[in-house]
């Protein structure tokens, strides 16, 4: 079986933007109210953020691209 081709990287990049864009928005709310220092904030806010787009929301899409470009060949 052949591999798919690798998605543009304008896919991955809007994929990647709209998965950030709700993380961005609520994670850091609800972090500020364990941790109201602004730098444990953030701190923690990137922690939680990169795990979730690195381990999560990337690969799911790559699966998900890859059942799709498998049913259009």
């Amino acid at each position: 079986m052949n591999q798919p081709s690798p998605p543009n990287r304008h896919v991955l990049a809007l994929v990647t933007f709209l998965a950030l864009v709700p993380l961005v928005y609520f994670i850091p709310d609800a972090v500020a109210h364990a941790f109201p220092q602004k730098l444990m904030n953030v701190i923690i806010s990137v922690g939680v953020i990169v795990p979730i787009i690195s381990y999560g929301v990337m690969p799911a899409f790559l699966r998900l691209r890859a059942l799709w470009v498998n049913k259009r060949s």
